[in-house]
């Protein structure tokens, strides 16, 4: 018993700083080679647009979420990219330009979401655990996210 007690104190111990790394804030110079990217200016009525949501303070799991997704998408979403029924955003949910987007998806740090948008009508999704679980592994998150952008399209 007091065995269990332990791991899951250590658990927990893990989640909260893992939590603290991916929410802390700091200076904007820190981040200056992180701006807000997206793909296309103007966008289709039925998209699906992609966000990748993060703190001005990145941890390694955050960045891979990014990086991962962005290639992905160009890999085998590049002419849905171009035709914009696919929108890839990278957004800083610190930036204070981007809190009406955050708070529309209820981000407050790092998350990766979906909108599908059908008839001007949206439909918001959260990816943030699949992120979460998969960032480390490229092979797997960009398999899997493909998978699941597939499913999102039809």
């Amino acid at each position: 018993m007091q065995a269990n007690m332990k791991q899951l104190i250590l658990i927990l111990t893990i989640a909260l700083g893992l939590f603290t790394a991916c929410n802390n804030s700091t200076t904007k110079a820190e981040n200056e080679t992180d701006k807000v990217e997206t793909t296309t200016p103007v966008a289709k009525q039925n998209r699906l647009e992609v966000y990748c949501f993060h703190g001005t303070r990145q941890c390694e799991t955050c960045k891979n979420m990014k990086a991962n997704t962005k290639t992905a998408l160009d890999k085998y979403f590049a002419s849905q990219l171009k035709d914009s029924s696919i929108v890839f955003s990278i957004i800083d949910v610190d930036d204070e330009k981007n809190v009406k987007l955050a708070e529309k998806f209820q981000a407050t740090g790092t998350a990766l979401m979906i909108n599908k948008v059908v008839n001007g009508k949206d439909s918001i999704i959260d990816w943030s655990d699949f992120a979460f679980e998969k960032a480390n592994d490229n092979e797997v998150f960009i398999s899997e996210l493909k998978t699941m952008i597939d499913a999102a399209l039809k």
